[in-house]
């Protein structure tokens, strides 16, 4: 395997450190980005060691990582109980907010505090992400499952509800639209990877 030279290495450290102390790259984005260093590094580098201790003390390693959808999918969708009876719904798992845009909320145990906007322009912690009661903090990571007040990590939901989340059908055509919007309003904004269409598979 070719690493990367240590000059390059450090500058890359360097800057990424320099660009989320200056608010220009999330925690999440930081984190992928040591994740990355940790990769392309020689063991013996200095930074190979530096990245992979701030991603043990952050719990932040390429296991969490989840496969994307291929084509085919993988297992059925599961089957959602959400309830009918809010005012201004359209259809399961949606509704309208005051100003008629769509929102996802689940009545899934452990999920049905968190609602997601559609067409939030705001891009932490993930696209879409989840707003504890409808409220700005703190903010659920739709793809990890870490819940920030901030840029904090302050807690995280368990592996299985964030697989429930992807398997409700109805979320997944809300993300859908969400991440193509973002993609045509702010064409120039990094994503963690490489595709954002492609979706978490189902389990």
């Amino acid at each position: 395997m070719i690493y990367l030279e240590r000059e390059a290495s450090e500058f890359y450290f360097e800057l990424s450190r320099f660009y989320f102390h200056a608010d220009k790259l999330s925690w999440t984005h930081y984190l992928d980005r040591m994740l990355a260093l940790k990769r392309m590094c020689e063991p013996s580098d200095p930074v190979y060691e530096q990245a992979k201790r701030i991603l043990l003390v952050e719990e932040w390693n390429d296991d969490e990582e989840w496969p994307l959808e291929n084509d085919e999918g993988n297992g059925a969708s599961s089957e959602s109980d959400l309830n009918k009876s809010d005012e201004g719904e359209i259809q399961t798992g949606l509704r309208k907010d005051k100003k008629g845009y769509f929102q996802f909320l689940s009545r899934k145990k452990g999920l049905n505090d968190w609602v997601f906007h559609q067409y939030d322009p705001d891009f932490h912690p993930s696209i879409p992400h989840g707003h504890f009661k409808g409220k700005s903090q703190p903010k659920l990571d739709s793809y990890l499952g870490w819940v920030y007040q901030g840029s904090k990590q302050i807690k995280r939901l368990s592996r299985t509800l964030i697989v429930d989340l992807w398997n409700d059908e109805e979320f997944r055509n809300f993300a859908q639209i969400a991440i193509d919007w973002y993609m045509l309003e702010f064409p120039s904004y990094n994503w963690r990877v490489s595709n954002p269409l492609l979706l978490p598979r189902r389990r």
